[in-house]
């Protein structure tokens, strides 16, 4: 069977609707197993603290750190292993429609992360869609930046709940260049930093310096695995320099990536911070909330679900949705907490039925891309 009819064929058994398998990715900085990783690993060296979700992309290891990050389709024992980008290739029209065929051809331009990082990640910074286009030969194997936003879940905070983010006014890129050559501390000390609110998130830029906290969070950005790390250590251990500038032979040449204006405009925090807004439609059995506003984050956008009984739910383009807290149906079929879904293009118009089967509040999270 091809991998059309193969996609096709799940598509009508799930009403539109695609399973997809959670995907565990390595790191180099070290989880809290708050994401139940612990079963995964063969060591105490290993370290599994991010969960990636609807993802087209493969995470980036240096050797011999295990890679992965593809999303692959939850399919019968007799069907062969076929994972989403694939899927999306082999079926373009069903699964995304016109409007994103239109916009951004056989691709869904969005991944989507939980966070569970047992120390703070590593001040660093990501580049932007230019930049990747015109240094070609720095990112082998990308075509996109990293513009990325934050939801801080409602979960233990871990040791250090506080994340940095861009620069305070008038820090130069030569000051910058300074305080990262003699330590983290004084790097850190040229950024500003925010109490991780559950409920509440950030939007972070490409080309601007951040170093996420520890609360679990759930992140969305551009289908990318570019990054610049800002620091020497991770986990106390030194990091040698194709884990920390991949594609630079040298710091200084990667710090010519960031943006200090936009990183200073950053730093004043308050118009990067995200708050859950209501959408203003009659929603019977529940709530939608947008906390990812594509009028912020531009490139994508993002939903809160919260499920009392019974709930419709629609959106103009296909979605991936994570159901992050309690136990029901979608269109009929069986979810729990944990379970991902790619909703098509045709199911996500029409609309799916959310219906809560348990004893607790249903809370889904939905995320897209922006066309």
């Amino acid at each position: 069977m091809s991998n059309y009819q193969t996609v096709v064929e799940l598509l009508k058994r799930g009403g539109g609707i695609l399973k997809l398998r959670p995907e565990f990715v390595h790191r180099f900085y070290p989880d809290l197993n708050r994401l139940g990783q612990r079963r995964l690993k063969r060591s105490s060296r290993q370290f599994i603290p991010e969960r990636w979700i609807g993802s087209t992309v493969a995470a980036v290891n240096p050797p011999p750190m295990p890679s992965g990050g593809l999303s692959m389709l939850d399919v019968p024992r007799h069907v062969a292993p076929i994972c989403l980008r694939d899927a999306i290739k082999a079926a373009p029209m069903e699964l995304l429609g016109q409007d994103i065929l239109d916009a951004h051809g056989p691709e869904f331009r969005v991944l989507v992360k939980i966070l569970d990082p047992g120390e703070p990640i590593v001040f660093h910074l990501h580049a932007t869609d230019a930049q990747v286009a015109r240094m070609k030969q720095n990112f082998r194997g990308h075509r996109f930046g990293k513009d990325e936003a934050y939801y801080f879940l409602d979960a233990p905070k871990g040791p250090q709940a506080y994340t940095h983010a861009g620069l305070w006014e008038g820090v130069t890129h030569a000051q910058l260049v300074r305080a990262i050559e003699r330590g983290r501390e004084y790097a850190l000390e040229l950024s500003p930093s925010f109490y991780q609110t559950i409920g509440e998130g950030f939007f972070v830029p490409a080309g601007v310096p951040h170093r996420p906290g520890t609360a679990l969070t759930l992140e969305i950005q551009q289908p990318s695995d570019v990054y610049t790390l800002l620091e020497l250590y991770s986990a106390g251990k030194p990091m040698p320099p194709a884990q920390r500038h991949p594609g630079f032979r040298t710091l200084e040449q990667a710090m010519k990536l960031i943006d200090v204006n936009v990183a200073q405009r950053v730093g004043r925090l308050e118009g990067f911070r995200l708050k859950p807004v209501p959408i203003e439609r009659k929603h019977g059995g529940g709530q939608v909330t947008t906390i990812f506003p594509v009028e912020v984050c531009r490139k994508f956008a993002g939903r809160r679900i919260h499920v009392s009984s019974r709930l419709s739910y629609s959106e103009s383009l296909p979605f991936v949705m994570l159901i992050w807290r309690g136990r029901g149906t979608v269109n009929g079929r069986s979810f729990r907490a944990g379970d991902e879904f790619f909703v098509c293009h045709d199911a996500a118009a029409h609309g799916i039925e959310l219906h809560n089967s348990g004893d607790e509040l249903v809370e889904a999270f939905t995320f897209l891309p922006a066309v």
